[in-house]
């Protein structure tokens, strides 16, 4: 099987939630020997390859420079329609090179005008796409006019033009998968796959960087309130810091919107040295951070965001074995049980979020009994290998079918 990839970067080099779930299913599919992928990026810099998967190419068709935040805005609003011109053309020599018998691209406003001019030429090869949320969760985030904007057009161009481009779609979760399953006809194939995570990650026991001090509740994630919840977690522990005085609570992930007022409300409640933000880290240290963690937390709200998707990091949290504390919000009761597999608490409330993380603390042998049953729950339902297998089966279907 001859799978082309067209992404916008380069899932190897970063660490967000999408670049996790591109790997853990990579990763997964390249297990398979009679199986090659070709990666074509179009909007990253040319970084050092990928040297230790032999069935795998990354051919960069589109170089650009996205060293610095003004770069990466630049690249983003404007400059990809300089950088757009023949590019078409470039990737479709690659694809013709490799003579695919799937195309495969990600969710992106770029990736859909491509499909639809390739389309007009590569009739005869299935298109595929994998979602994770829904398009119009950007309504609630905090954002620039321009990055509204953008992915309002993106949703309206794939919802109502580009799905109908595709052979196949692969969904995260049951309820994007009713949600699309309206909008295709018969000739549009769809597959329910839950979320991945590559469970040796969490096996080995590696120190935390020094800066992270033990013992400590640990949160990663976006440092946003409408998506994760950031506000209430910070209000929780504040109800609960003096009852557990050598706790800290650790935020960690990149700069957002709401950062400035997380680390101004920290300060009027005089926790500025028991919560700290801690900002970005690489992918490969995160599993040493959360391994290390007493209690991980998962506060989000109820949103369409939640409702349709389902966070990466929750299975990366059940991975470690530790105890979890989360909400009950979309998909996640599914899978997990209060006060047996998780600690859930009310999405939406400080009160109820606090409680959880004092349920948890207060007779912790018994809650990391609950946390080997998380790691249960993860190696059963979202386990890389098993939705990999899943997927193989689900494009093969798509290439034979598409030959009858």
């Amino acid at each position: 099987m001859k799978i082309q990839l067209i992404l916008d970067t380069n899932p190897f080099t970063e660490s967000s939630a999408s670049a996790n779930r591109w790997l853990t299913l990579l990763e997964g599919l390249l297990r398979y020997k009679n199986l090659e992928i070709n990666l074509i990026l179009f909007q990253d810099s040319k970084t050092k390859e990928i040297d230790y998967v032999t069935n795998l190419n990354i051919k960069y068709v589109n170089a650009v420079n996205n060293s610095t935040l003004w770069h990466r805005r630049w690249n983003k609003y404007i400059g990809k329609f300089y950088q757009n011109i023949g590019l078409i053309n470039k990737i479709e020599k690659e694809i013709n090179q490799f003579e695919p018998d799937i195309i495969w691209t990600s969710s992106s406003y770029q990736s859909f005008k491509i499909v639809q001019r390739l389309k007009v030429k590569q009739k005869q090869i299935p298109f595929f796409l994998e979602m994770s949320e829904f398009l119009d969760i950007y309504k609630n985030n905090k954002g620039n006019f321009l990055q509204k904007k953008a992915a309002k057009k993106r949703q309206v161009f794939f919802e109502q033009y580009a799905i109908h481009f595709y052979s196949g779609l692969a969904l995260m979760t049951k309820t994007l998968y009713s949600h699309y399953e309206k909008m295709i006809g018969q000739n549009i194939k769809l597959l329910h796959l839950p979320m991945t995570v590559d469970l040796e990650r969490f096996t080995e026991n590696r120190p935390s960087p020094e800066s992270f001090i033990s013992p400590y509740i640990v949160f990663v994630g976006v440092m946003n309130n409408a998506k994760d919840g950031v506000d209430i977690l910070i209000e929780a522990f504040a109800k609960i810091a003096d009852k557990y005085s050598d706790l800290k609570l650790y935020l960690v992930g990149p700069w957002n919107y709401d950062t400035p007022a997380h680390l101004s409300r920290i300060k009027e409640l005089k926790l500025i040295d028991r919560i700290i933000w801690k900002g970005e880290f690489l992918r490969d240290i995160i599993p040493s951070i959360i391994k290390n963690a007493k209690l991980l937390v998962l506060p989000r709200p109820d949103s369409k965001q939640a409702q349709g998707g389902f966070p990466t990091k929750l299975g990366e949290y059940l991975a470690t074995a530790n105890p979890v504390c989360a909400t009950t919000v979309g998909e996640l009761p599914l899978y997990l049980k209060d006060n047996e597999s998780v600690f859930f608490a009310e999405p939406g409330s400080i009160d109820s979020f606090a409680e959880t993380m004092n349920r948890a603390l207060q007779n912790y042998k018994e809650a990391q009994k609950v946390g080997a049953k998380g790691r249960e729950v993860a190696e059963r339902y979202f386990n890389k290998d098993i939705q990999a297998e899943l997927l193989y089966n689900f494009l093969k279907q798509l290439i034979d079918e598409n030959k009858k």
